[in-house]
């Protein structure tokens, strides 16, 4: 199995702020931004960003 953590960064107010997308819930999840900007100060629930790719060929094919 493969696992990957998705993020991005976004012009917010001419700040830049990293975020991670993440996901909870069983079945449909429920996806969200996960902020990682601050993480010296709150630190992130990284456990809801890691996701595992089971019998996938590539991230790009998702």
């Amino acid at each position: 199995d493969d696992e990957v953590v998705l993020q991005c960064v976004a012009s917010i107010h001419k700040e830049q702020r990293k975020f991670c997308l993440a996901a909870e819930g069983l079945g449909n999840r429920l996806c969200f931004l996960e902020p990682t900007s601050e993480a010296k100060y709150v630190p992130p629930d990284l456990c809801v960003c890691n996701f595992v790719l089971e019998q996938s060929l590539s991230v790009r094919a998702l």
